[in-house]
């Protein structure tokens, strides 16, 4: 069973001592139409008033959807091509939760029932002087590759139908050349993270990575209000949308979410049973991708937590390793940069993921680990063992982590195993930067950008770094 952990430096102590809310109620199940699987939220979290669909609720001012997000909630390894996970909030306690949907130019005649529940505001620490976060989710299955949908989420009632407004998406195409996104640390200032979102609209991004650290204080739900915000509406017209609502945001938690019910609460993705979202996988295009919450393997190899997670990490990297004529290349993210020559590259709690990950991604070979953690660009060569040898086939590490976190010096002390790394802030032309993934049948490419606040776009950044994988 999950629980919060504690943060190691002492100036986020507070974060980690909350207390845990009641659990959830053990019978409650969500089983979406259409689905396979079924959806039961983790006990640990403490989320209250789960409840399924109800067209008896009555809608009122306090029902309008807002910061709608795409995301995935199906079973390790979840499938974007096919399936979607809806999330939004209100401000008031309503119990209407559906997505109407249709093909893009059509009416959305599709409408999906999913559920509603109350994530509680923290009894000690930071939040404990905000509301809590009214929220709700529908899964959707069975949608075609490629294809974009128009929808709308909300509920009706007797009394009358509340939706958002409405926006699209596209699936992620099953064949064809994909770009992903990808950004880390974000926690300090919304408008370069704001400004990543630009850049991964204008890329066109069909999914995206998070490396962790969303927000500076996990528990403070008015934190990912703020940005969340910045990624949903245009900030130039706010009667259109960004990308929150239209690309699929997979992110995993980095020290400061701390495990916390309100990071948890606020993203969809892919589930795991008693250990619903700590670790996880999903396929896109030729990739598959692990995602793993780090923060109880930096902390205790024995939880049982952390005994979960081992043993799903061995059972699905073994699994992906037998899967390479379908998805050839492995990726993993997770938060600490278990190769990284900056701040934390020496830090306790990185060589304790470091010593327990790197032996199993040398025995089954993952292409490619993406972090965050230090806030900089710093690439590896291709490396093998917990000391970083430099070894032909090896594993890549990428540190990518400037989407708003203020920026660390880049390390400079010799290393057999650092490649390439790249400062931002500063005195420097970039005030962030971020990674593009292109991905095709037999070559996966990194490209990693220096942002530039006056550019218009991708086109206008640096390319700072490049690598490839080819099979």
């Amino acid at each position: 069973m999950r629980r919060p952990f504690l943060l190691l430096a002492p100036l986020f102590f507070a974060c980690g001592t909350s207390s845990t809310p009641p659990p959830t109620p053990a019978e409650f199940t969500y089983k979406p139409t259409g689905c396979t699987y079924e959806v039961k939220p983790s006990a640990s979290l403490g989320l209250v008033d789960v409840a399924l669909d109800d067209a008896a609720s009555v809608p009122d001012g306090s029902a309008a959807p807002v910061r709608v997000r795409l995301g995935l909630g199906a079973p390790a390894p979840a499938d974007p091509s096919t399936t979607a996970t809806f999330t939004w909030e209100t401000t008031g306690a309503v119990k209407a939760s559906k997505v109407r949907f249709g093909p893009k130019g059509s009416a959305p005649t599709e409408v999906r029932a999913g559920y509603s529940w109350t994530t509680p505001t923290p009894t000690s620490g930071f939040g404990t002087d905000e509301p809590p976060a009214h929220m709700h989710e529908v899964h959707v299955c069975g949608l075609q590759p490629g294809t974009t949908y128009s929808y709308q989420v909300g509920g009706a009632s007797s009394a009358g139908e509340v939706w958002s407004d409405a926006q699209e998406f596209t699936t992620v195409p099953a064949t064809g050349t994909l770009t992903l996104g990808v950004s880390g640390d974000s926690r300090d200032d919304k408008s370069v993270f704001q400004l990543v979102q630009l850049r991964m609209r204008d890329a066109g991004a069909v999914l995206q990575l998070f490396t962790g650290d969303f927000v500076l204080w996990g528990m403070q739900a008015s934190l990912y209000d703020g940005w969340l915000d910045a990624a949903w509406r245009d900030p130039k017209d706010a009667t259109k949308f960004l990308t929150m609502g239209q690309q699929y945001y997979i992110p995993v938690p980095g020290n400061h979410e701390n495990g916390s019910a309100q990071f948890y609460g606020n993203f969809a993705i892919p589930t795991s049973g008693a250990n619903a979202e700590t670790v996880s996988s999903l396929n896109v295009g030729s990739a598959h991708v692990l995602l793993l919450d780090d923060q109880s393997l930096s902390q205790s190899a024995t939880s049982d937590q952390s005994v979960a997670q081992l043993a799903f990490i061995d059972q699905d990297l073994a699994a992906a390793d037998g899967q390479r004529a379908v998805h050839p290349f492995v990726v993993v993210v997770n938060h600490r940069g278990m190769f990284s020559t900056a701040n934390h590259g020496g830090d306790g709690d990185v060589k304790a993921v470091r010593d327990l990950l790197v032996p199993l991604f040398d025995k089954y070979h993952v292409d490619l680990v993406l972090n965050g953690h230090d806030h900089n660009y710093e690439r590896s060569k291709a490396i093998t063992t917990t000391t970083g040898t430099p070894t032909a086939g090896g594993t890549t590490y990428i540190v990518c982590a400037g989407a708003g976190a203020n920026a660390y010096t880049p390390g400079t002390a010799p290393s057999i195993y650092r490649e390439k790394n790249v400062a931002f802030g500063g005195n420097t032309a970039y005030v962030g930067v971020y990674g593009l993934i292109t991905l095709d049948a037999k070559k996966l490419s990194f490209n990693a950008y220096g942002m530039k606040a006056s550019a218009g776009g991708v086109s206008g950044d640096d390319l700072v770094d490049t690598v490839d994988f080819v099979k």
